[in-house]
């Protein structure tokens, strides 16, 4: 009887814990560019191949934009984003010039 009440118990704990995961997280696909997007190789190729370009910091992907930080020449840090339907550079979403 002991048994099968802990037997129970570890089932409904562990049915619980599964329910909980998949309320918590979302779809992992639904984070990534869409399929008919851009491809971040074509992005990353442009920002290459601007003026002053030194190196690429970081990549994301975000509320359907790329978004790339790389240093110029002169060591001053640019955020660049990228349409990822069109492949277009626009200026960031938020922050703006000086965090404004």
């Amino acid at each position: 009887m002991r048994t099968a009440t802990v037997f129970v118990g570890l089932s409904l704990f562990a049915i619980t814990s599964a329910f909980a995961q998949t309320d918590n997280k979302s779809d992992p696909l639904s984070t990534l560019p869409p399929p008919d997007s851009v491809k971040l190789s074509q992005v990353i190729a442009k920002t290459e191949v601007r003026p002053g370009f030194y190196a690429i910091k970081s990549v994301s992907f975000s509320d359907g934009q790329y978004e790339i930080v790389y240093f110029m020449q002169d060591g001053a840090e640019v955020r660049l984003n990228y349409d990822a339907k069109t492949g277009q550079a626009r200026p960031p979403k938020s922050g703006g010039l000086f965090g404004r």
